[in-house]
């Protein structure tokens, strides 16, 4: 609500370690989100691994199949900076009245250090109201250091005397994977 008051949209980043489900979930997201009448732009922010950008087209195609001109994809292809990426699609939301701008983050793990300072530079830039970190249930335990070694990172990596941005919810996937025994 404060988002459209102020004449912006609402951005979500996604992010996690790689094959955890971002991108999956992004779209269920997405989904509930035209169910319920918002109109949504997808960030193609991983544009570092192979398929990911063609993987978000195929959700896009998808969820406009059921809700048309709901859904749109802001792409720049492989190889570019996200934190730009990001930044231009919310710009575009803006302009074409959108009500929600998802980011979707390439995997990386928590100790990359390079990978976290480049995911902390897109939070750090384009101020979302919302991080989510998406985690997998079949990692038990080690799903907390995950989550604790990314809001390290982007406390480490905030803008000098500022404030850090951390992780402001977290989904959790692949729950009907998991036994017993895990956790």
């Amino acid at each position: 609500i404060e988002a459209k008051r102020d004449g912006r949209p609402y951005v979500i980043v996604f992010c996690g370690v790689n094959g955890v489900g971002k991108s999956t979930n992004l779209a269920k997201i997405t989904f509930w989100l035209t169910e319920n009448k918002h109109r949504v732009l997808i960030a193609a922010g991983d544009t570092f691994r192979a398929g990911a950008v063609e993987q978000l087209r195929t959700h896009t195609r998808h969820l406009n199949a059921l809700h048309p001109q709901s859904v749109h994809l802001y792409e720049q292809g492989y190889g570019k900076d996200a934190a730009g990426l990001a930044a231009a699609a919310i710009k575009i939301a803006a302009e074409r009245d959108f009500d929600v701008v998802l980011v979707d983050t390439a995997g990386r793990m928590q100790d990359n250090e390079p990978l976290m300072r480049e995911l902390a530079k897109l939070i750090r830039v384009n101020e979302p109201d919302l991080v989510l970190f998406v985690g997998e249930a079949l990692v038990g335990n080690e799903a907390v250091d995950q989550l604790v070694k990314f809001n390290e990172a982007l406390a480490n990596h905030a803008a000098p005397g500022a404030k850090p941005r951390l992780i402001d919810g977290i989904v959790l996937t692949k729950f009907d994977t998991i036994d017993d025994k895990v956790g």
